[in-house]
């Protein structure tokens, strides 16, 4: 991937309800994009973290990034 394009971590959440919108209803994205309508439901009310499944569903990708700490983060 040459180009970095960076979301917020909010994102996948608006993307979420979106998606949601446009399907009609959580059961109907849920049946829609192979996923259980609890599992979906859950993510939409931030009661669980968004996994890969739901993440592709969506169009994102988790990519988790490290950076060196500041001598005051280190103590």
């Amino acid at each position: 991937m040459s180009d970095d394009v960076h979301v917020e971590a909010s994102e996948p959440l608006r993307a979420l309800a979106l998606a949601i919108k446009e399907a009609g209803s959580i059961r109907a994205l849920a049946t829609k994009i192979g996923l259980s309508e609890q599992y979906v439901g859950d993510v939409h009310a931030c009661r669980r973290q968004p996994g890969p499944a739901i993440l592709l569903a969506l169009g994102l990708v988790k990519v988790v990034t490290y950076a060196p700490a500041t001598s005051q983060e280190a103590r």
